[in-house]
């Protein structure tokens, strides 16, 4: 069960919206493309916190970016 509108912090509640007023905006409907692109810009958040955190050579980063990527 999802939690409360109320209980999303409001940066969270700003990014949903600027993605899906985007998506809206060009009239398209496809929820489920907002959500990817919610998730790969989370993902590009992630990976430049961890690269910043440990060098720009930081080998994990790769697998945040790309959980696909061949081990």
């Amino acid at each position: 069960m999802l939690p409360e509108p109320s209980t999303f912090q409001d940066d969270v509640m700003m990014s949903a919206w600027a993605i899906a007023a985007k998506h809206l905006t060009r009239g398209q409907k496809d929820v489920t493309r907002m959500i990817a692109e919610g998730i790969q810009q989370e993902r590009k958040r992630c990976v430049e916190l961890m690269q910043s955190a440990l060098g720009s050579d930081a080998q994990i980063a790769v697998f945040v970016e790309d959980p696909r990527y061949d081990w």
